[in-house]
């Protein structure tokens, strides 16, 4: 498997190239593009295949991280980049039956899945902190604000405000999601997060914010889900998020120039990879107070 990374110097190179769409892209933004029915119902198939794959792999008596379906080489690769303190992102391949005819009209899936090594935590700690919603707010870089609404058991559901720049555009949202947890016994769990509802701010941060209208809405982030594995290994805890997340297509206009579309595509991999930062930074052993449950401006 290929690495899909970058380094900052050569970013900054192509960067410049990027520039003169800027204005164009920014045009073409302020056009309303919420998802058309035809749209939604590509993504509800989408997304049913990718559930019924993870619980497919959820049943493994055996495997349970992504990483255990792969081949033998992959494995020894990723396990030892996690292990030297890297993080691995890829993109997820193989939802779609063998023959299925799919196509998502007027828009695109996202999904990628990444891994990350926290050292010296405990499953609990980790879990603890995944579901400290309350205080989520200025760990993670894309969410703004945070507060949980809802926990019964296992099943939580919380809000989320959310921002995302790209590509000279900033994007905010309110988002309300849930998630419930599974708890697979020998050091491991799982959980399924999916965004109940999704709305882009207007006047973000001003006396008239307000959320946008589905007509009004740009349509960068329509639909969203994440499945999340925890595994206690000798050495911490392996966290996977696999991430699918529904936007609109990419105008023909703004395709036509040169690395314009790869740059826009790569937000949500670049997100993954931020979360699975976060974590691997705030997730510390246990010292007395475990970092897991300090509030987030300590």
């Amino acid at each position: 498997m290929k690495h899909e990374s970058q380094s900052a110097h050569a970013k900054d190179r192509g960067l410049p190239a990027l520039l003169p769409a800027a204005l164009l892209l920014s045009a073409v933004a302020a056009l309303g593009a919420a998802p058309e029915p035809e749209t939604v119902k590509a993504w509800d198939q989408y997304y049913a295949w990718a559930n019924q794959k993870v619980e497919r792999e959820m049943s493994d008596p055996r495997r349970f991280l992504i990483e255990d379906f792969l081949a033998a080489a992959d494995q020894a690769a990723i396990r030892q980049e996690l292990e030297c303190g890297g993080i691995v992102v890829r993109r997820i391949t193989g939802c779609i039956p063998s023959g299925a005819r799919f196509h998502v009209p007027h828009g695109e899936i996202h999904h990628w899945w990444g891994a990350v090594l926290v050292p010296d935590v405990k499953l609990a700690e980790v879990i603890a902190f995944a579901q400290d919603y309350e205080h989520q707010a200025g760990r993670f870089a894309d969410v703004e604000k945070s507060r949980l609404l809802k926990k019964e058991g296992d099943h939580f559901e919380f809000f989320f405000r959310l921002r995302r720049t790209k590509a000279f555009v900033t994007v905010y949202y309110n988002s309300w999601q849930e998630c419930d947890y599974f708890h697979k016994g020998n050091g491991r769990a799982w959980s399924r997060s999916k965004a109940t509802k999704i709305a882009e701010l207007a006047d973000a941060g001003t006396p008239n914010e307000r959320e946008k209208s589905a007509a009004e809405d740009r349509g960068y982030l329509s639909r969203l889900v994440s499945w999340w594995r925890f595994e206690q290994t000798g050495k911490g805890v392996i966290v996977e998020c696999e991430s699918a997340s529904l936007s609109r297509d990419i105008p023909m206009i703004i395709s036509l120039i040169p690395g314009v579309a790869s740059y826009i595509r790569a937000t949500p991999r670049e997100s993954l990879e931020s979360v699975l930062s976060t974590i691997r930074q705030y997730i510390k052993p246990a010292q007395g107070q475990s970092q897991a449950a300090r509030p987030a401006h300590q």
